[in-house]
């Protein structure tokens, strides 16, 4: 076993130098590893130095070692954790990747309200006030029969809202405009949507695209379903799109046995047998890359987002088009964007009260956040009259961590193309978002973890071709369901409505 763990040790430290340590420069005392999540960071000369001066400025004797990991740093942070590595203190987790329940509960991330040792309470009250009571409720967890918080929640956009993604440009192009159409979940049927698709395929040829869905999201969004908390991504959570409280107190089964999302299914795979869908969406190894990748060069027309305030000015300076974000749904507040953010203090670290020191200096101080999301002053960006900044785009594609993945966005100043209120117009968009029935509900996988185990398998082969609709729901969607529950999804499913039943008794 031992020889394993070294392997495994081996394979971290590898990734972790293609993930990007930081440099390490200026600052002592207490080096501190924390490893961030969706990041771009080919370098990060002068930042580390500039955050460690801070630091040190702050009265902490601390010098910070990030590293910089991307978008799939997701298995390299689980190994660290699962194999106790103590050279990692401080973890980016959440609800869908390094997920903060299982790791929680398997003792992976420290108790930060430990009463034998209470970080928050000693370290962390600066941060407890800045961050909203509500996410602090939706981080507390129950682990032997007490409730407790493992992480510190990320301030960001909680009130999410589905919507259409319309390239409006090219829909301009083909002579149509946002404006032509009434925008839900049942546009996806309107015959002048897929009339706009066959003149895009006219106009643009057979290797153009015109509907680009995302395999986790588009066909659940289009069935009104909430986010599948129990990590499987085929258990249905559905909620009213107009008043997500509702319906309430209910049996959740499979999104592929609901015939809301079969109807969307049988929809999407009529577009592509017509040449309306790409092919490779449908395919595991090229489907993220993919839609990404159209998603950033605006190689679409239609396409949908989990929308956050402030993504349409982001999304169309980002990719050169004029990027329309429709709503299909009310703002909603569930489990998922709750819990989309946060970071945890490895329970293997041997600097757990620098860390949580580190962590209430990084969500209170503005200039020590900004450093870390944007870089330093007169290098990655300037600063306005008004407060906002510019940030430098030869600078910026060289240093980019993910903003939503950085702490307290909140306390960050505003971009240029953002506008001086943005972000108090943010806490507005988050003020109004609608609790669904199952928000703060979260499933614990350790009575079934054998059977959710054989699922996962079974999910790989075939949701990714199904939910974007290369693969035929005639035939392969039975085929699905027989291979689910043969793999223990009616045991799953009774777990999971057990424990939904056990939840609604404490509301």
């Amino acid at each position: 076993m031992k020889k394993v763990l070294a392997a495994a040790l081996c394979v971290i430290l590898m990734f972790t130098a293609l993930a990007g340590c930081g440099s390490g420069e200026g600052g002592g005392g207490t080096r501190l590893t924390v490893y961030f999540f969706g990041a771009n960071v080919p370098e990060d000369a002068g930042v580390v130095a500039a955050a460690n001066a801070r630091l040190a400025e702050l009265g902490l004797d601390i010098t910070l070692n990030p590293i910089w990991g991307d978008w799939d740093a997701g298995p390299r942070i689980q190994t660290i954790l699962d194999t106790g590595d103590s050279s990692i203190d401080v973890v980016f987790t959440c609800s869908w990747a390094v997920n903060y329940t299982p790791n929680a509960l398997r003792g992976n991330l420290a108790r930060l309200d430990d009463p034998a040792n209470n970080l928050l309470e000693q370290y962390g009250q600066d941060m407890v006030a800045a961050v909203p009571e509500f996410l602090w409720n939706s981080f507390k967890l129950l682990k032997d029969g007490e409730q407790g918080i493992y992480a510190v929640p990320g301030y960001k956009d909680f009130a999410q809202m589905y919507t259409w993604d319309v390239n409006n440009t090219r829909l301009n192009e083909l002579g149509y405009d946002v404006s032509d159409f009434e925008w839900n979940s049942e546009t996806l049927f309107d015959p002048k949507l897929e009339e706009a698709m066959a003149a895009a395929k006219e106009l643009y040829g057979d290797a153009f695209f015109p509907m680009l869905p995302e395999s986790t999201a588009f066909a659940r969004a289009m069935a009104n379903f909430d986010a599948d908390v129990t990590g499987l991504g085929v258990i249905a959570f559905p909620f009213d799109p107009v008043d997500p409280t509702q319906p309430e107190n209910i049996e959740v089964g499979l999104t592929i046995e609901n015939p809301d999302y079969v109807r969307v299914l049988e929809k999407l795979h009529e577009f592509y047998l017509k040449g309306f869908i790409d092919p490779r969406v449908g395919i595991t190894a090229e489907s993220n890359a993919t839609v990404t990748g159209n998603w950033n060069s605006g190689n679409y027309l239609f396409s949908e987002r989990t929308y956050a305030y402030g993504y349409d000015v982001t999304a169309s300076n980002e990719r050169g088009i004029d990027a329309k974000f429709m709503p299909i749904s009310s703002p909603i507040v569930s489990t998922i964007p709750a819990q989309g953010s946060g970071f945890g203090i490895s329970a293997y670290s041997k600097n757990k009260e620098a860390a949580m020191q580190f962590l209430n200096a990084w969500y209170t101080d503005k200039e020590l956040a900004t450093i870390l999301a944007y870089g330093v002053e007169g290098d990655h960006f300037v600063t306005n009259e008004d407060g906002t900044i510019t940030l430098d785009t030869d600078r910026r594609a060289l240093f980019s961590p993910w903003r939503n993945g950085m702490g307290n966005i909140f306390i960050l100043p505003p971009q240029d193309i953002e506008g001086v209120n943005y972000y108090e117009e943010f806490k507005g968009y988050n003020d109004a978002g609608i609790g669904t029935t199952f928000l703060g509900f979260y499933f614990d996988t350790t009575p079934v973890e054998n059977e959710a185990a054989a699922i996962r398998n079974v999910v790989d082969e075939y949701q990714t071709a199904v939910s974007t609709g290369v693969a035929d729901p005639a035939t392969e969607v039975p085929a699905y369901i027989e291979k689910l529950y043969a793999a223990g999804m009616q045991k799953v499913l009774d777990e999971v409505n057990a424990q939904l039943q056990a939840f609604y008794a404490t509301k």
